[in-house]
């Protein structure tokens, strides 16, 4: 992992490199290990680096093989032994005497570069992994850059004046003296409105764009374009003889996927004492046994002991024992909304971040980077393992096909699938319509200029009524979930440490794209249904009483506990620019009225943006 960093001068003039070695510099905080820039005239990239691979411990960046094609990446890739063997180069897994042999060293930045040499710019629809890399080639004058296909790795640019710049981390770029601080107001309209700037391909400041995920630009002198490389396949579900076939070729695609994140001796891992977590941690102690890698596996999870009805200090403390690793508590019941100011880890986000409770996620990722660099995250099965519905299956499925899986469902594994009846969702709406809820509406404390220049309420609407997108495939709702790019953004981008200033690098074996089409492609009858298939492949690992246990969400939104004892004056708030988008009298008038239940977190958006203003300006 590391930072990056790019200046691409399209008029031809020289690189300053006393200014590219600032920008680099500014990122010290992601790549401690090193830190080096390379100029070639009127292009110029930088480099800090996070070792977190045993081949990265003999890399170098920015990286070349023949001094006219240049690299550097912020990447990991996978899948390494057929790479090579496409590419023809020999290669070997560095493990046990082999790694300390350094024999068959092939980098990740060295897998690109070889990619590009061979197939251009269609080197990405070979790569498999996490990346985000800038390749100058000498030979064409041209810049062409990529970002992995769900977008875990970052990236940014910014075209001013005859200048291109781009990075991983969004404040470096703002370090370049041409890049003005200029706000892009429709991007803070998304955020007041839904949480998050809608728009994937911009960012909160006008003059900086970001890359979409599965995307590839390319700069000559002349034009910048951007092209879409992958989109999530839909595949056509499988069928095998037997059940145990599922559940094998499940193990043997999450044992790959963990494998090839598992390159070091020491991890981290959120836990939860849930399935997802736990079948993580199961198949990288079993992968280090299996090819004798010494392995320092320790877990960390956040738990409320008071506050809010919670068991996860139970479950995740069983979940621990069994699987013999130590396991870290940070408790969080006296947390107060935005407290995250007053505590030694606070850092200002690069953009504005909805979560008034930002300093568990900090203080969590803190603990877990005293161990490691490397943290490993299980989300992604959920949406992976959706739509497990008899009416969505009876819809798209064979008769005989949804009989036999039924049948499997009820009998062996004495599961009740889901009918998905509209009607009877609405009965337990109905049914629970005196607990609290959170009242979204068109939210009036807008500045009346600020709504009428952005035309917010035509995008709310137009948002707000967005039909979801729907396939003829069994598998409709879990492909949809997986397709969201926003949802995947906005995780992704506040883990990264351009945003946290933690040089920690987060691992996602369910994102493994290996995965991810496997578990699309399966029957939504047995094996979605309360995810029968991890389950069944986890029992010899697992006591029962986790392997068994059902999706156990927090019984009682903690925000709305929490904000009880927020103080309600906004003076604090005209010191800032924030009436330029909120009308702070009718702010406040909402927030001495009773928050609870209605609208709370809708209002606290302009609360979080007033912080991050305060902050930044």
């Amino acid at each position: 992992m590391s930072g990056i960093v790019g200046i691409f001068n399209l008029d031809g003039v020289p690189i300053d490199r006393d200014l590219l070695q600032r920008m680099t510099d500014y990122m010290s905080f992601r790549g401690p290990d090193d830190r080096q820039v390379w100029i070639d005239g009127n292009v110029g990239f930088g480099q800090t680096m996070l070792r977190t691979t045993w081949e990265s411990e003999h890399e170098r960046q920015p990286f070349t093989l023949d001094r006219q094609v240049w690299i550097v990446a912020d990447a990991r890739i996978d899948d390494r032994e057929n790479l090579a063997e496409k590419l023809g180069i020999p290669f070997q897994p560095l493990r046990g005497a082999a790694r300390l042999a350094r024999a068959g060293l092939v980098t990740d930045v060295e897998f690109i570069l070889q990619a590009y040499l061979k197939w251009g710019e269609a080197c990405v629809e070979h790569l498999l992994g996490d990346f985000a890399f800038a390749i100058w080639d000498g030979r064409q004058q041209r810049l062409f850059c990529a970002r992995d296909h769900f977008g875990v790795k970052l990236f940014y640019y910014s075209r001013v004046g005859n200048c291109l710049i781009f990075s991983n981390t969004l404040n470096c770029i703002r370090q370049h003296p041409q890049v003005s601080s200029g706000l892009n107001e429709a991007a803070i309209g998304d955020f007041l409105l839904f949480d998050r700037n809608q728009n994937l391909e911009t960012t909160t400041f006008v003059d900086i764009q970001k890359l979409a995920p599965a995307h590839t630009l390319i700069a000559t002198n002349e034009v910048l374009t951007t092209r879409r490389y992958w989109t999530l396949p839909l595949p056509d579900p499988i069928r095998y003889p037997n059940s145990r076939d599922y559940i094998d070729r499940f193990q043997e695609l999450i044992g790959v996927a963990v494998g090839d994140r598992l390159r070091t001796t020491r991890a981290g891992i959120a836990f939860s004492g849930g399935l997802d977590s736990t079948t993580i941690a199961a198949n990288a102690i079993d992968f280090a046994t299996r090819t004798a890698q010494s392995l320092d596996l320790q877990a960390f999870t956040v738990v409320y002991d008071r506050l809010i009805p919670d068991r996860e200090r139970y479950y995740s403390g069983i979940a621990a024992r069994s699987l013999a690793i130590p396991i870290h508590y940070l408790s969080v019941d006296d947390y107060q909304l935005y407290g995250c100011e007053t505590s030694p880890n606070y850092c200002h986000t690069p953009e504005p971040y909805h979560n008034p409770l930002s300093q568990i996620l900090r203080n969590n990722l803190h603990a877990v980077s005293s161990h490691s660099r490397i943290f490993f995250n299980g989300e992604g099965a959920d949406g992976a393992l959706k739509g497990a519905t008899l009416i969505n299956a009876y819809k798209y499925m064979p008769m005989t096909q949804l009989l036999a899986d039924l049948h499997t469902c009820l009998f062996e594994y004495q599961l009740r699938p889901p009918v998905g009846s509209k009607l009877l969702v609405r009965l337990r709406r109905w049914g629970s319509r005196s607990l609290p809820t959170d009242n979204y509406t068109f939210p009036d404390w807008l500045a009346p200029g600020f709504s009428a220049r952005h035309n917010l309420a035509e995008r709310w609407q137009q948002i707000d009524n967005m039909p979801r997108r729907k396939y003829a495939h069994p598998r409709s709702t879990a492909y949809v979930a997986m397709n969201d790019p926003l949802l995947w953004s906005s995780f992704l981008e506040v883990h990264d440490p351009g945003f946290t200033h933690i040089p920690l690098e987060i691992r996602m074996p369910f994102l493994d794209l290996r995965l991810v089409n496997y578990l699309l492609s399966l029957p939504p009858i047995p094996w979605c249904v309360s995810k029968q298939l991890i389950r069944s492949a986890m029992p010899s690992r697992l006591p029962p009483v986790i392997s068994g246990r059902p999706k156990t969400p927090l019984a009682i939104n903690p925000y709305f506990v929490t904000i009880a004892g927020t103080d309600r004056k906004l003076d604090w708030l005209s010191k800032t620019t924030i009436d330029n988008f909120i009308d702070l009298n009718i702010l406040q008038q909402t927030i001495d009225g009773d928050l609870l239940p209605l609208g709370t977190w809708q209002l606290l958006r302009a609360l979080s943006l007033g912080h991050w203003l305060s902050s930044n300006f």
